[in-house]
């Protein structure tokens, strides 16, 4: 390792072959409006740019478009157990260098469930990737409970990365979604969330948010207001209510959800964002994230700019590049002070 800073990179993405040509098999070929073929993807790749910016461990996840196609609920079970296998293949085979958070089919509750004890029981993948809806039904719908139930019960960490607009609900911007709808639905996911009652009934979750939670360190405020008191199960009761906002002059019960959230650092970049960032989350709840190999030719300047547009102290800008991953997955800080020792 040439590298000084040690990062551990929870926003990490793999394009395995198999998987980009299983998904050409079924037509598709684009991941949030940019096509797969653009992207020439190998471990050796990974491990080059991970050296260059400084990344110790990456931790595995799949992207857009994802493994769920409702055309085909077995084609996606099979293609999410063979992405678990590759990442714990890839894990074994670099020691120390890859972790992963596991796909699971979430609109098949008895598949999902099956699949959450293959990938953390027998392959003893690090956490699980949700993506922000299925087919448009949004993170936090009651027919995701039994799942939210199990992932709490195992105090799992579940990395929320956002996926295309649901069939439809795409607007007539000649963009790639990866350009504005990537924050947005980020957003999206965790209103419903709130809004259902889920961040509350299931406080045992660990949340890491993409993209610095897309919208959501800069709406807040509105944020909370908005979905908190509006929320199906748990609302604030008109005492805690009158306290947020005539003690406290804000929806506080909503903030201090949101504050709990983890928001990693992928594609945030400028004073006025990272500061947002830095001043909503608190240092301790900011994590490392490059967003490789999709944000491949960016991602080293915007590793860069979080030093260059603030000005933390050092203890702080270690806990974001590793500390506060140490702690949510004490497991890599034990394989590096392993491998130190040896």
């Amino acid at each position: 390792m040439t590298h000084k800073t040690r990062r551990i990179d929870v926003h990490h993405h793999i394009l395995p072959e198999f998987y980009v040509e299983r998904l050409k098999s079924i037509g598709v070929t684009k991941a949030l409006g940019v096509d797969l073929s653009t992207f020439d993807w190998s471990p050796d790749g990974a491990l080059a740019i991970m050296d260059k910016m400084g990344i110790e461990t990456g931790i595995a996840s799949i992207s857009d478009p994802g493994i769920w196609f409702d055309t085909d609920p077995e084609f996606s079970i099979n293609l999410a157990r063979a992405c678990n296998e590759y990442m714990a293949e890839l894990r074994d085979k670099y020691p120390g260098r890859f972790g992963g958070f596991a796909c699971i089919p979430l609109p098949d509750p008895e598949a999902t469930l099956e699949e959450l004890r293959y990938a953390l029981d027998d392959l003893k993948l690090d956490g699980v990737c949700l993506m922000t809806h299925y087919n448009g039904v949004y993170l936090g719908d009651p027919s995701y409970d039994a799942v939210f139930q199990e992932l709490n019960g195992r105090k799992a960490i579940c990395f929320v990365h956002p996926i295309d607009p649901p069939p439809g609900a795409m607007p007539n911007i000649d963009l790639p979604s990866s350009v504005i709808e990537v924050p947005f639905d980020t957003t999206r996911a965790v209103a419903n969330l709130m809004l259902q009652g889920v961040l509350n009934k299931y406080p045992d979750i660990r949340y890491i948010l993409a993209h610095g939670g897309g919208t959501i360190p800069y709406l807040a405020w509105r944020f909370a207001a908005g979905v908190k008191y509006q929320q199906k199960e748990g609302k604030p009761g008109s005492l805690r209510t009158a306290y947020d906002f005539y003690i406290k002059h804000g929806p506080e019960s909503g903030l201090d959800d949101l504050r709990r959230l983890f928001y990693d650092t992928a594609i945030v970049s400028g004073s006025y964002a990272l500061n947002t960032l830095y001043a909503f989350a608190g240092p301790e709840h900011i994590v490392f994230g490059s967003d490789v190999p999709f944000a491949k030719i960016i991602a080293p300047k915007v590793a860069d700019n979080i030093k260059r547009y603030t000005r933390f102290p050092d203890f702080e800008y270690a806990a974001i590049d590793r500390g506060n991953c140490c702690r949510l997955f004490p497991q890599f800080d034990a394989h590096s002070q392993k491998g130190n020792a040896a």
